[in-house]
């Protein structure tokens, strides 16, 4: 009598490198949630958006505090060094009544941490600024020099920032937005400068 062979069984789900099942609800929502701040950026495209920058910020990784290595890990602390640091580039670039100037450049925020869970970086799209930040020179100096020094939150190493020309929308949109998930929204919208719906 032959001896037959058994097939082996097939799992009841098929599992990825990661553990995880495809197509589960985690991941659909993840994937959702990428699709919506996609689309949010190439909303305020078609409303008016010009980017002419895109740059990396790192914060730095809270060194031997432990309250600020706690800080790193809480978004809403997070955002409120966002904030500053904001504030502070802004200030910079025009002074400190920079929120009532109707013509100033616009941005957009993002945080990710990458492979680190308490060193995020800062992804930010930015308009056109005005002389001398107009160009690249320029601008490098002062986010990778100059905004250190009035914001502690941010790494004190030089030439870790990086600076380039938005230039392929795309890519750079789904690049920033890899890591929207349930648990970080990656855009920060309590600072960007969205459009306003008038209609």
């Amino acid at each position: 009598m032959e001896n037959k062979i058994k097939k082996p069984i097939r799992p009841k789900y098929n599992i990825d490198e990661f553990g995880r099942v495809p197509n589960d609800w985690i991941t659909k929502q993840n994937q959702r949630n990428h699709n919506a701040n996609h689309e949010i950026l190439n909303r305020e495209i078609r409303r008016g958006l010009k980017p002419k920058w895109f740059m990396v910020i790192h914060l730095n990784d809270g060194g031997a505090s432990k309250r600020q290595q706690y800080r790193r890990l809480e978004p809403l602390e997070v955002e409120k060094d966002v904030k500053v640091i904001k504030h502070q580039l802004y200030t910079q670039v025009y002074n400190q009544n920079w929120e009532k100037q109707k013509k100033r450049s616009k941005s957009i925020w993002s945080v990710e941490y990458g492979s680190s869970t308490i060193k995020p970086h800062i992804n930010l799209i930015i308009e056109e600024l005005p002389f001398p930040y107009e160009v690249h020179r320029s601008l490098f100096v002062l986010i990778d020099r100059l905004l250190p020094l009035k914001c502690r939150c941010l790494s004190q190493y030089r030439d870790v920032s990086h600076l380039q020309p938005f230039d392929t929308p795309n890519g750079l949109f789904r690049y920033i937005t890899k890591e929207s998930d349930y648990s970080n929204s990656t855009l920060i919208h309590s600072i960007n400068d969205y459009s306003i719906q008038l209609n």
